[in-house]
């Protein structure tokens, strides 16, 4: 009688599932700083998304969810935020000057944007002047336009003009990138006009213009240099240009020289001496220091001295960048920050933070690394790290994904019949975290690999591998009950099925 086993499987299951499952993203994941008018209001979308369709919600940096207050705050179905525009009597540093986050949650995970910090800026009265200007004729003449401190931040100048004429920067005026105003070979004819600047509200969009200012002209007598133009720090992004300033009058007409930390500036094609001071195109880090500009004629001499500081963004990896477990093991994710060597770093799992345990370590000097033992299914989703330095910060996620590592079995061979001397190939396609192995035998004994009889395996995926059995030249006595066992450290599996030899005939 024929011996039927039962059959677990004669269906190969797609063995790339679990890359469908649903995911999590950011959409916009350097928005940190939104500035707006009290006048206008501001939309502000959850920088995150995923797929399926997320829950997303609005959180205080405090991680106290926020709630909808009519007419003054409110959260759209789609996850914008949305803050109403409001008289100054109503202003609330709660509400209009606060730092928030937003969280992504779908069956992956939930992550939990960077901090976005949100300010209101009130209309308030403020005016621009201009103070009248001495030069020699030949020298370089400066006008600044004044800003009240309390508003400087938010002020642009836009233009400058000369009497009701816009100026243009050309030849002989120049409009520096800080919004100075240079007149470069001062003639007689400077002193006849009036010189005002414009102004523009960064987020209120009003203009303003400042009051008529005059250029006194004199004859150009030897003079030791006086600094007009100079800086006393300055910071820029990286990647970016950034000018500072260093004029002086004299006559005769003074020459400079720029060091960088006390040292000359070496020849660099990012640098370039102008005529407002010293440019530098592309800015790196490595250009942070301390600047001074050297300024001497047969008179005498002056200088300027400053510091130039570069920022980066920070910026933060986690690897791996895939991580795929099965129950019980344990995960290691390491943190690698850059834009600076000093920063806050925090960990977290599903949007909470994580916090040192008896089977969670968190080590490095700034807390870089995380390991977890004996990962429950639980365990499972999106993990991140924060770095945060100020108002600066930077994340990045990766999913885990926790498996039951139990060893399966999705298809294998079926009880067959064959004739003497035919080749049998018997396959069983097994699937378990970490790798199975898989042993064959006959009739509950090791099958011996030789010239008759090849053993080999193929991975067609992650934690999934086709075993075989090649029998060559196939005799009676290779006729039996054999079984494909399928063992790794979750546990063990097996499956058999009949394979019966004709005898010969004759």
């Amino acid at each position: 009688m024929w011996i039927l086993a039962i059959i677990y499987s004669q269906c190969i299951l797609n063995v790339f599932s679990e890359d469908l499952r649903s995911s999590l993203y950011f959409v916009n994941a350097s928005v940190q700083e939104v500035v707006f008018a009290s006048t206008t209001g501001t939309s502000v979308p959850c920088p995150a998304a995923g797929v399926p369709p997320v829950t997303l919600r609005w959180y205080f940096a405090t991680g106290e969810e926020i709630y909808d207050v009519p007419g003054i705050r409110h959260v759209h179905p789609n996850g914008t935020l949305q803050i109403f525009q409001f008289p100054p009597s109503s202003f609330s540093n709660l509400i209009h000057d606060n730092t928030y986050y937003c969280t992504a949650e779908n069956p992956s995970g939930k992550i939990r944007s960077q901090d976005v910090h949100i300010k209101a800026v009130l209309r308030e009265p403020y005016t621009v002047r201009v103070e009248d200007q001495k030069a020699m004729r030949g020298n370089v003449a400066v006008f600044k336009c004044i800003i009240p401190a309390s508003v400087e931040a938010y002020i642009t100048v836009v233009s400058w003009e000369k009497d009701t004429v816009s100026l243009v920067s050309g030849s002989r005026f120049l409009i520096t990138s800080m919004g100075a105003l240079y007149i470069v070979d001062v003639q007689n004819e400077d002193g006849l006009y009036n010189y005002r600047c414009i102004t523009r509200h960064r987020y209120t969009g009003e203009t303003r213009q400042s009051n008529s200012a005059r250029l006194f002209l004199s004859d150009p007598t030897n003079s030791e240099p006086v600094i007009i133009d100079g800086f006393s720090q300055r910071e820029v992004m990286a990647g970016h240009r950034v000018e500072l300033p260093c004029k002086a009058s004299g006559h005769p007409a003074p020459k400079y020289r720029w060091l960088k930390d006390g040292q000359p500036l070496e020849p660099e094609s990012r640098f370039r001496q102008s005529v407002t001071g010293l440019l530098i195109e592309n800015a790196r880090p490595g250009d942070t220091g301390s600047y001074l500009c050297e300024v001497w004629n047969s008179y005498g001499n002056a200088e300027v001295v400053g510091r130039l500081l570069v920022r980066q963004h920070l910026k933060a990896v986690i690897s791996p960048r895939k991580v795929k477990g099965s129950v019980g093991s344990q995960v290691s994710l390491s943190c690698s920050v850059s834009g600076s060597e000093e920063y806050e770093l925090s960990w977290y799992r599903n949007g909470e933070v994580i916090r040192p345990g008896v089977s969670v370590r968190i080590a490095g000097n700034n807390r870089e690394n995380l390991a977890m033992d004996g990962m429950a299914k639980s365990d499972g989703g999106a993990y991140q790290c924060f770095a945060r330095k100020g108002r600066m910060s930077a994340q990045d996620f990766v999913q885990v994904i926790l498996e039951d590592g139990t060893p399966k079995i999705l298809s294998a061979f079926s009880e067959k019949v064959v004739n003497p001397n035919e080749v049998v190939s018997l396959v069983c396609n097994v699937k378990g975290t970490p790798l199975p192995t898989v042993t064959w035998t006959l009739d509950d004994d090791p099958v011996v690999k030789d010239a008759n009889h090849q053993m080999d395996k193929v991975l067609i995926g992650e934690g999934n591998v086709l075993s075989y059995l090649n029998i060559s030249n196939t005799q009676v006595r290779d006729g039996g009950v054999y079984r494909c066992t399928c063992n790794n450290s979750a546990g063990v599996v097996s499956y058999q099925a009949r394979i019966n030899v004709l005898q010969a005939s004759g």
